[in-house]
């Protein structure tokens, strides 16, 4: 099976300084500490002039649109998530994503490279084994995406017409 990097286009005028409110402490995003948030939250946001909300929020934590957050549940029923309303004072615009906690795995293989000094991935492989039955997750010690995806999660997103997401194919071992 195939998985894929599934990451935000950063090429659309997308929402920036999310959290500016600080509604939302960033340590409690665990699957100990979410259950500390309510079931709902306002984040304010800024949004760019003719701004566009894409499906998928990267950072500075993972949001998903009801489209988006209804197919990974679909594939992987264990996420858990809060509800939450971005929010930009300015011109009143908002849009209601989920704010999502995605299993993280360690699933790097030993074949991935790193720079010289070691503190940058070059070139990433991951290990099949390790990834089990995993169908959306998110990888230990990779910051660089947002998640990660099993094919057919991805092709189901595809279906669904997810917008501003960029997808790369990952190399297995």
């Amino acid at each position: 099976m195939k998985y894929f990097l599934i990451g935000t286009d950063e090429k659309n005028r997308n929402p920036y300084s999310i959290n500016k409110n600080r509604a939302v402490d960033i340590r409690m995003l665990t699957r100990e500490g979410i259950s500390t948030l309510p079931m709902w939250n306002i984040i304010s946001m800024d949004l760019p002039d003719e701004g566009f909300f894409p499906d998928l929020i990267c950072s500075p934590f993972i949001l998903m649109s009801k489209s988006c957050m209804k197919t990974a549940v679909m594939y992987q029923p264990d996420i858990i998530y809060r509800g939450v309303k971005l929010w930009d004072r300015d011109s009143g615009v908002n849009r209601t994503y989920y704010l999502s906690i995605l299993g993280e795995l360690d699933c790097m293989s030993g074949q991935t490279e790193f720079n010289s000094t070691g503190n940058r991935i070059t070139r990433l492989v991951l290990d099949r084994d390790r990834i089990g039955e995993n169908a959306v997750f998110r990888i230990k010690g990779y910051n660089r995406s947002c998640i990660a995806g099993r094919l057919d999660f991805v092709e189901s997103l595809l279906r669904r017409g997810i917008e501003g997401i960029t997808l790369e194919e990952a190399e297995l071992a």
